[in-house]
């Protein structure tokens, strides 16, 4: 139902015209006798309509506003903010009426005589079309008005341009500029950029790059009032994808902080580079499959490649052979790295050069990982320790790192270089083409024997004392005969072999280890974590050699 404020003039006509109206059951009447009334009404209520006289008829003993015909009645009420449609009729002599709506300047014409059924539904049809449009413009206005409450609540910068001028901005990009709206509104885009030559080129970049949702993406430099600068970027839907003077809205988002982060990362980065390609150590990354994605100066020239001729080739082939001397497939080497970097302090592995000379790295690993903590890359740190006899035989060099493990021990470090070298060769060569697993336990002999038992004869009962010591290479292939039998050496700190075929009898039930480690491995984590001893364990399937120290892997050799 619409509510109508109807000014009559006192005719007879429009008192026979309004139960016309009424009788369509769509529009409620409220009738006042003079335009001062309908302004005390108004005072007190409102309405979807007012229709109203142009020209008061004079009538005795109505008091009316001195002058105030119907136009300077439409005055005062939109002076006093009152935004109801309005609809002026006026006499055109004394046989017609004309209804105007004054928004928009539609009427309809009413005969004073014949019917009045048909006109009067042509009333109330404008009456209804001026409701409808104001309540339009009141649903527009409203959402307008959340509209611009959202955005000026949001923490982002946003401006509407038309034309490369600035047409509207809310209070959080004022706030950015440091300057009021009213500033700033008005002027050309142009303005907010420190040269034409940047202006053309971010409206360019808005036109060419997109983001998923298709936004035009840019990022500049805003200049504020006082000159200071503003790194940001900005996303814009524009009016016209082809033509971003033409205008649109624009997100401005201050990427200040983050910048400057961003050119620390740089600088960073590229100290970081120039360090790893100026040091004396062997540095390699590479991802999860073996594929090398950089390497420093010094790793290329030792094994005697350009760089651009390893990057993004694998490792196995290039710098790792394809097959160790003793056939052990390496292919899987790179993705032991990568799921196991880490977990070693050092792993040891047989290298190649390009000339094919065989080299010994020692390498420590990094993982490198995502934001999902998923290993993305390994960081590889190597250092060359092969030990080149004069008789030509290339063994691994144990300076560099031995100390560590024979620290705190009874162990003497030629003992454990030489236990340590028969078990390369045992790794490498294994016994007959048959690849062997075994286990030696060095140091804190009287502990060791107590937590072990025999399982089989031991091989060096009742020998000579120096046909027992292990630092006696004529027992070396006797130590690598036996190697295949079961059961682990017992070797004393000075290299007096104690005892071969015993059997661990710790329990490692507590011991966590890398997946793939099987009874051998866990059997000496657990003796060497309840002992002073060193244990070195060498695979049967992978040919690898582990040396464990307090329960703990201290070195990975993969040979």
């Amino acid at each position: 139902m619409i509510s109508v404020l109807f000014v009559d003039d006192n005719t007879d006509f429009l008192t026979q015209f309004r139960p016309v109206l009424e009788k369509t059951g769509e529009v409620r009447m409220e009738t006042v006798a003079s335009a001062k009334q309908a302004i005390e009404k108004l005072k007190s209520r409102s309405f979807d309509v007012i229709v109203c006289y142009e020209e008061n008829a004079p009538v005795n003993g109505i008091e009316f506003v001195a002058d105030m015909d119907g136009i300077g009645f439409l005055r005062y009420i939109r002076s006093m903010g009152n935004p109801t449609p309005v609809i002026i009729f006026h006499r055109k002599g004394d046989s017609r009426v004309t209804f105007e709506e004054v928004s928009n300047g539609a009427e309809i014409v009413v005969q004073r005589t014949g019917d009045l059924r048909s006109p009067g539904a042509d009333l109330v049809t404008l009456i209804k079309q001026a409701a409808l449009r104001k309540k339009a413009e009141r649903d527009v206005k409203l959402e307008k008005d959340q509209l611009t409450a959202i955005l000026s609540a949001t923490p982002l910068g946003i401006f509407q341009m038309r034309n490369s001028v600035i047409e509207w901005i809310n209070h959080p990009l004022a706030a950015l500029l440091g300057a009021p709206e009213s500033s700033i509104v008005g002027k050309p885009v142009r303005s907010l950029f420190k040269t034409d030559e940047e202006f053309m080129q971010v409206f360019r970049d808005l036109q060419i790059h997109r983001d998923v949702l298709g936004n035009g993406c840019a990022e500049c430099e805003l200049v504020r009032p006082g000159g200071s600068i503003i790194a940001c970027t900005l996303q814009a839907r524009l009016l016209d994808p082809l033509d971003a003077k033409k205008g649109g809205t624009v997100v401005v988002t201050d990427i200040s902080d983050k910048k400057k982060m961003r050119d620390a990362i740089k600088e960073s980065e590229a100290k970081y580079r120039e360090m790893m390609q100026n040091t004396q150590s062997i540095i390699v990354r590479m991802d999860v499959q073996g594929v090398i994605t950089y390497v420093n100066t010094y790793a290329a020239a030792f094994f005697d490649y350009a760089e651009a001729d390893l990057v993004g080739k694998n490792i196995v082939g290039t710098i790792t052979p394809e097959k160790n001397r003793g056939g052990h497939d390496l292919s899987m080497m790179a993705n032991d790295l990568g799921f196991n970097a880490e977990g070693y302090a050092i792993n040891v592995s047989e290298n190649i050069r390009r000339n094919g000379d065989i080299v010994w790295i020692a390498w420590i690993n990094k993982a490198i990982r995502d934001l999902q903590g998923h290993i993305v890359e390994v960081l590889c740190i190597g250092h060359d320790i092969t030990d080149r006899k004069q008789t030509g035989e290339v063994r691994i060099s144990t300076d560099t790192w031995k100390d560590q493990v024979v620290a705190d021990t009874d162990v003497r470090q030629e003992v454990f270089d030489s236990v340590f070298h028969i078990c390369t060769e045992i790794s490498i060569e294994g016994r007959e083409g048959k690849a062997v697993g075994t286990t030696f336990l060095i140091g804190d002999t009287k502990n060791v024997l107590a937590k072990s038992r025999q399982i089989m004869l031991n091989a060096f009962e009742g020998h000579q004392p120096d046909m027992r010591m292990v630092t006696n290479p004529d027992l070396n292939e006797n130590i690598k005969e036996f190697a295949q039998l079961d059961g682990a050496f017992v070797i004393s700190g000075d290299g007096f072999i104690e005892a071969s075929g015993r059997y661990i009898t710790v329990d490692s039930s507590k011991v966590t280890l890398p997946k793939g480690m099987g009874t051998r491995h866990n059997s000496v984590a657990a003796i060497t974590s309840v002992t002073r001893a060193v244990g070195i364990v060498v695979s049967q399937s992978g040919g690898g050699i582990t040396i464990f120290k307090n329960g703990q892997i201290l070195k990975k050799i993969s040979l």
